[in-house]
Parts: structure tokens; C-alpha cells; sequence
């Protein structure tokens, strides 16, 4: 049975300033559109949520790829993942350097875990650092000058804010409103296979090395078909050790699989398995967010949650509706926590 393709991008949860809200919109506007030409083309949803999310990479606006946060360190460290609904395999990269496109990588590994090895060896499912590098440059994945990947923006962020940092005058100043706009993508192909993905630059002035839920299954995306009627694909963004410790990703397709209604699904995630989590509980704020692409028997939806301020998304369907029959969107949006 062939159904109608459907795709979903975030730019973040966290704060995009109002004067810049219309380029974050064309922006989601457009990694849409890509991914929707990879759908109608009989592409798989795998395919078509890696190509969205590389057009959220290549552009300046987002901390994914070219213009993410930058390290202590004053480097560029992206963590990636995507998952495939159809037979759960995901790929993963953390902390990688020179490498223009996460997501590539991310969706080769994901690809790559159907390979046969020899002597009983098992095809990698989460390569960081200089290893995920070697990697990529050995499968002919694009890899660049690592200065090449450092904004002007990005540059005078880490400038500012590590002078703050270090300057003793300073010293009970808070680093300015941090950028969480990791990025992400959630699809659905014709034949009602679900993938998503996840992409991001981690947090400002970063540990060299941290790795964020952007590279983990569970955290930073989960796909999966439960059945012939059901799906579920989730991408993540906020704070990324938040995401780790709750598994957040996962947990509200949990939620989802054991409720008859998603919107009521994702509440009872936000607020019993990450607002009120007992490993949070020591934690002031509390950042989350997350794009959800739920498909039953007799519809498809897209909904969205977060604690945060703004969290930017974009969707689009095979006749480029907004909304269609089978087709509509929720969002549920909490407001900025800042003590629980």
C-alpha cells in the first residue's frame, strides 16, 4: 500500500531572536523541500531525512555542520545520528572534525551495518574523533579544512564569551542565551517506513572531545515501525546531557506506543520522564525539545514539544499541503522552566 510521503525539520529548541525568525523559516522551509523531491522520486525515508538535514548543516544560521558552537578549544566538533524505522539500524559520530556533512557519515555507518565482515568482526554503529574521520575520508565521505567549517559568527561568539569566561572581572557573569539549535529531521516514505536523524555542534565553549545526544540512539533520535499500521520517529535538541540522562528520545516513543492519544503521550513524557525525572532533579533548567512524526492506520501526524522559548519547525506532504485529510500537526509547547 503506498501512502502519502511526509517530512519534518527542527532548527532547535532554545532562543532564535524575532529579527532572525523568517531566515530560520526559509531555512526549514527549504531542507523540506529537498527532502520532499527525495520521497516523490520513489527515495527511501533513510535517504530523504539525510539530505534535509545536510541542507540545516551547510547554512550559518544553525549550530550543525559550517557555523556550529565552537570548543574551549576553539574547534569545530559536530556530533551526528540517524536511524532507520524499517530495521532499526543507526549510525552515529561524535566529536568529529573536517567533515562537511555529520550526517553523511552518520547515515554510511547506519547503511553499513547490513555488511557481512570477516572473522566474526561487527560493522561499527558509533565512530567519534579522529577514528570517525579516518572513516570517512576511507569511504570517500567529504572531507574538509577544519577552519573551513568556522563562521564569522561562530568566531566572534567564542571571542566574546571566552573572554567572559576567563577574565576574572567577569567571573559571575553567565555566558550570553546559549545556542541549542542542533537540528533534526523525522520522515516518512511512500511504503510507510519512518526515519530520523539528528545533527549538532554542541554546546558553546564545549569540553574538547564531549559528545552530545545528537550522536546517540535513544537521545538525540529514534525511528522505528512498530507494525504494519504504526510508526514512530522522534529527533531531540536542547541541552544535550539532559537528553543523555533521560533517553528522551525513546522514551516518548514508549509513551506513544502504550497511549490512544499522542498529544496526550508526549505531555506525560515531557513532564513525568524529563520535567520531573528524578535524575533531574538537581537541575534549575531544564531544556528540551522534540519533533515527533507519529503514523497510525488511520492518520499521520507531526507534533512538536519543548520547555524552551522557541523551537523552529518546518513539514511538508507529497501534494505540498500544510494540512490534508490524513495529514495535521500539534504543537504543545510548556514555556521555559526555570525551576521545578
Amino acid at each position: 500500500m503506498f501512502m502519502d510521503c511526509v517530512i519534518a525539520v527542527h532548527a532547535g529548541a532554545g532562543y532564535q531572536k524575532s529579527t532572525k525568525e523568517a531566515n530560520y523559516k526559509k531555512l526549514c522551509l527549504k531542507a523540506c523541500k529537498k527532502g520532499l523531491e527525495v520521497l516523490k522520486n520513489n527515495g527511501s525515508a533513510l535517504d530523504a531525512v539525510a539530505v534535509a538535514t545536510m541542507v540545516l548543516e551547510d547554512s550559518p544560521l544553525t549550530n550543525a555542520g559550517y557555523g556550529s558552537n565552537l570548543t574551549w578549544n576553539g574547534a569545530v566538533e559536530c556530533d551526528a545520528s540517524i536511524t532507520d524505522g524499517s530495521n532499526m539500524h543507526y549510525g552515529g559520530v561524535g566529536a568529529v572534525s573536517g567533515i562537511k556533512n555529520p550526517i553523511a557519515l552518520a547515515k554510511l555507518i547506519c547503511e553499513n551495518q547490513s555488511l557481512k565482515m570477516s572473522f566474526g568482526r561487527i560493522p561499527p554503529c558509533l565512530l567519534v574523533g579522529l577514528g570517525a574521520h579516518e572513516y570517512a575520508v576511507a569511504n570517500n565521505i567529504l572531507a574538509v579544512d577544519p577552519f573551513s567549517l568556522i563562521s564569522e559568527k561562530s568566531k566572534r561568539v567564542f571571542v566574546h564569551n571566552k573572554y567572559k569566561v576567563m577574565n576574572q572581572k567577569y567571573s559571575n557573569c553567565q555566558v550570553e542565551t546559549p545556542r541549542l539549535d542542533t537540528v533534526g529531521c523525522v520522515g516518512m516514505d511512500k511504503f510507510g517506513n519512518v526515519a530520523a536523524s539528528s545533527s549538532s555542534g554542541g554546546i558553546l565553549l564545549k569540553q574538547d572531545g564531549r559528545v552530545g545526544q545528537a550522536a546517540l540512539l535513544g537521545s538525540g533520535c529514534w525511528a522505528q515501525n512498530m507494525s504494519n499500521d504504526v510508526a514512530v520517529a522522534v529527533t531531540t535538541s536542547g541541552c544535550g546531557e539532559h537528553l543523555i540522562k533521560t533517553n528522551l528520545a525513546k522514551e516518548i516513543s514508549r509513551q506513544l506506543h502504550n497511549s490512544s492519544c499522542p498529544t496526550i503521550a508526549i505531555t506525560k513524557c515531557f513532564n513525568e520522564d524529563f520535567i520531573h525525572s528524578p535524575i533531574l532533579r538537581n537541575c534549575n533548567e531544564k531544556l528540551a525539545g522534540a519533533l515527533v512524526l507519529y503514523k497510525n492506520k488511520d492518520y499521520c501526524e507531526i507534533l512538536s514539544g519543548h520547555t524552551t522559548k522557541s523551537m523552529c519547525i518546518a513539514y511538508a506532504t507529497e501534494n505540498y499541503k500544510k494540512v490534508c485529510s490524513h495529514f495535521q500537526i500539534v504543537i504543545i509547547t510548556y514555556g521555559l522552566i526555570n525551576k521545578c
